[in-house]
Parts: structure tokens; sequence; C-alpha cells
């Protein structure tokens, strides 16, 4: 194509950065390939053949697939990923909604989450952010937050009721820990167990949508309290259990991208306590 464009094996390898033997021997070679001639020799210039032109735009095709290849592939070559696993109410409420955030701080960062199974530690995640303790084994561990725990309601659904606790539907996860202990706070006797739902996100999300009373928190809680769809309900407020912890697989000391997701998290954490 250069020698083509340039009428000359010598302009040829200047812009190359060749020698003019090493085009000329290319182009013999190319030709004894195909069989025919692509260029007339003159004394100090080649001319183009008609087999050169009909080969000239498919040559240039080729040579744009195959750049086209290159820059595809050195961008694959450059991308990073992490597996983080995490603990499904704080991904769905608090990690999901920022995703936007992630991507612009992490550009180029192929990111995968997994929901943590109880009892089950995910194989081979980089990162995982737990509820109640570290990972064992993990390389650094550090406390994310604590977080303190009351009833909220869809402030609509409040207006309803002088007593909701009461009169309202409960809405529980599959554990009753923090509803038995908020009743006897508040003197409330229930007999029904209410709407038992299988985690506490789905609770919240109920409550945002007005289906009744839920156990939520201030890191869990944040931005549902922050845009009103939740208000707390109730006079009582406890202090969590456990707290939330962000553990590093030994295989990733040092690296820069499991850097910049700890320093993602811990900005975004902190603006919500």
């Amino acid at each position: 194509m250069e020698a083509a464009e340039r009428t000359s094996f010598a302009g040829a390898a200047d812009t190359l950065n060749v020698t003019q033997a090493a085009v000329s021997k290319q182009m013999a070679t190319l030709e004894d390939r195909l069989d025919t001639a692509l260029f007339v020799r003159e004394h100090r210039s080649v001319a183009v053949t008609a087999a050169g032109r009909a080969y000239l735009p498919i040559a240039k095709r080729v040579l744009a697939l195959l750049e086209a290849g290159l820059d595809e592939a050195t961008a694959l070559s450059s991308r990073r990923a992490i597996k983080v696993e995490v603990d499904y109410e704080f991904l769905d409420l608090v990690v999901a909604p920022r995703l936007d955030q992630l991507r612009a701080e992490m550009p180029g960062t192929d990111i995968t989450f997994v929901p943590t199974v109880p009892g089950r530690q995910v194989r081979q995640s980089d990162l995982a952010i737990t509820y109640g303790h570290p990972r064992p084994g993990a390389a650094l561990a550090e406390r994310l937050c604590g977080f303190t725990v009351f009833p909220v309601i869809s402030p609509s659904l409040l207006e309803t009721t002088n007593d909701p606790f009461k009169t309202l539907p409960l809405l529980h996860d599959l554990d009753s820990y923090w509803w038995d202990a908020f009743l006897r706070a508040e003197s409330v006797t229930r007999f029904d167990q209410g709407i038992v739902l299988g985690n506490g996100a789905l609770a919240i999300r109920a409550a945002i949508a007005g289906h009744g009373i839920a156990i939520g928190d201030n890191v869990l809680c944040a931005d549902a309290l922050k845009s009103g769809d939740l208000v707390r309900v109730g006079k009582v407020t406890f202090s969590g259990r456990d707290d939330y912890w962000l553990s590093q697989h030994p295989d990733m000391q040092g690296d820069s991208i499991a850097v910049a997701f700890r320093n993602w998290l811990g900005a975004e954490v902190a603006q919500l306590i």
C-alpha cells in the first residue's frame, strides 16, 4: 500500500522504517504467491499494474480489520476484573443505587457482584462485604460500619392510623429477633405473625411500597429516609448486634483495583452514616 501510494519502494521503506531491500523482497514474495506482477519496476519509481490496482482495496480492508482486531485485543488486555461477594441487603439497598458512581470511579474494570449465601463462602471472591464477621483467612479485614435499628414506614401509610404497631401489617425477614425486641419495648402484644419475606431488603422495599412496617437501619434505609420514601416510627432505637465488614483475599494484596474499590466503598459508607 505504501509503495503504491508513493510509487516508490524507497519511499515506502522510509515510511515503514525498513530498508528498500526489505520492501523489494516482501513485494517479490507476494507477487510469487499471487503468481502475478503487482508493480512495474522503473528506473526510480514503480507503477501499479492492473492486478495491483485490483488487489489494493482488498489489502486496505484486510489491514483495517487487523488494526481493529488489534485495538480490541489491546482494550481487552487492559481491562481488569474483580469479583465481590456481598450481603444481599447491602447489595440491593446500598451498592446497586450507586453503580453509576462506581463505574465512573473505576472505568475499564469488569465488576461481578455475587450475593452472600448464608453458611457458604463464594469461591474465589476477591473482596467480600459481609455482615457479622470478616471472611476467615482474609489478608485484610476492615470494619465498614455499625448501625442503629428502628422500624420504618411509608409516610402515606403512617397517616392512615394513630396506632401503627397495633393496626398495620408487620413486615418480617426470616429472623424475628428485632420485631420481638421492638414490640416488647413499645409494650405492644401482637398475636398475628404479619408478613414474612425472604430478607430485610424485601421487607424494606415492601414498606416503601406502603404494605406495612419493616425493621430498618440507618445504613440500609439511608437513601429512602433521605428521599422521604420512608420515615422512622416509634420511640425506640437499638444498636445493631454486629457490624459490616470488608475482607480482601490474600491474592489481591496490593492490587490497585482492590484498593480503588475499597476507597470508593469507604467514602460512600461514610456519607451514609
